[in-house]
């Protein structure tokens, strides 16, 4: 829902450091199993077609962002996805695949490596798919925060791997599109991701809309238009609808229903049950009826 864009006032600045930047890399293992403990990530610059990939597969997660330069992504089965800058490309584990690189020297790509049980788990839950190429992917990070990561994977210590790994993972799910950079200026796409997250807490407790824009050192008037623009519903719909979303999960549980409206936020059963009726089309006692064996 939220458009990232690469590129802020520093274009040509940018533009720069990735025609100077050289191949930079780290690779770190948590144990000694290389397909679930690997921590990498760095720069790859391929000069010539013959840094090109063929019929190649790892066996952990892999993904690079192309940042210049231009080339194909080619499928076991032969499909030939053509790759240009600001492409995200997966290299899924165990998936043979080939990356042909264009021979104008230009190639720049940042890759970001972790264990094969990151894919799997991020799968199951349909944050990631097997798609292997995300079109257009810039985030809006500048080069020297990936060098900045670089320095500090460098750096780490055996013992700080596996926060390193963590911040790894953050920065796969980030070039996706989940999260906000910490690189990432305040802006109105940070400001409404700050309110998503305050609307999605504290369920239990009435908010006053008007109170989460100053807090947020902003016009309510303004933000509330720029909020449904971005976000597609009003800030009080968002906060209903997670209020359902717990209650969902928590009818699952097997909790009380009365237990239930309480816990987001609504003083007697009666009036929860017909916002969970109008919301989801189904009254509670239905919808945990039908649930049952799902939880």
């Amino acid at each position: 829902k939220y458009a990232i864009s690469y590129m802020n006032n520093n274009d040509d600045y940018e533009k720069k450091r990735m025609q100077i930047q050289k191949s930079d890399v780290i690779y770190r293992c948590i144990g000694d199993k290389i397909e679930n403990g690997i921590v990498a990530c760095g720069f790859m610059r391929k000069e010539t077609a013959e840094r090109s990939q063929y019929n190649f597969s790892n066996d952990f997660y892999s993904c690079f962002l192309l940042l210049q330069g231009s080339g194909e992504y080619i499928t076991e089965d032969g499909e030939i996805i053509p790759l240009k800058e600001g492409d995200l490309v997966q290299r899924l584990p165990g998936v043979v695949h080939s990356t042909r690189v264009e021979s104008d020297g230009q190639w720049l790509e940042f890759f970001l490596s972790i264990g094969s049980d990151f894919f799997e788990v991020e799968e199951q839950l349909g944050v990631l798919s097997k798609i292997p190429v995300k079109k257009q992917a810039f985030p809006s990070v500048s080069i020297e925060h990936y060098n900045n990561l670089i320095r500090k994977l460098k750096s780490s210590t055996k013992n700080e791997l596996p926060m390193m790994a963590l911040e790894i993972q953050k920065e796969i799910l980030y070039l996706f599109g989940y999260g906000v950079n910490e690189n990432e200026s305040t802006s109105s796409q940070s400001l409404i991701q700050t309110a998503c997250d305050r609307l999605s807490q504290n369920l239990d407790r009435d908010i006053s809309m008007e109170e989460l824009a100053e807090d947020l050192q902003v016009g309510y008037e303004s933000f509330r238009k720029e909020f449904k623009k971005e976000v597609g519903i009003s800030l009080r719909k968002y906060r209903i609808e997670k209020k359902m979303e717990q209650a969902c999960m928590l009818l699952k549980s097997g909790i009380p229903i009365k237990e239930i409206a309480q816990m987001v936020g609504y003083e007697d059963t009666f009036s929860f049950s017909k916002q969970f009726t109008k919301s989801m089309n189904i009254s509670p006692g239905k919808f945990r009826k039908n649930s049952v064996g799902e939880f």
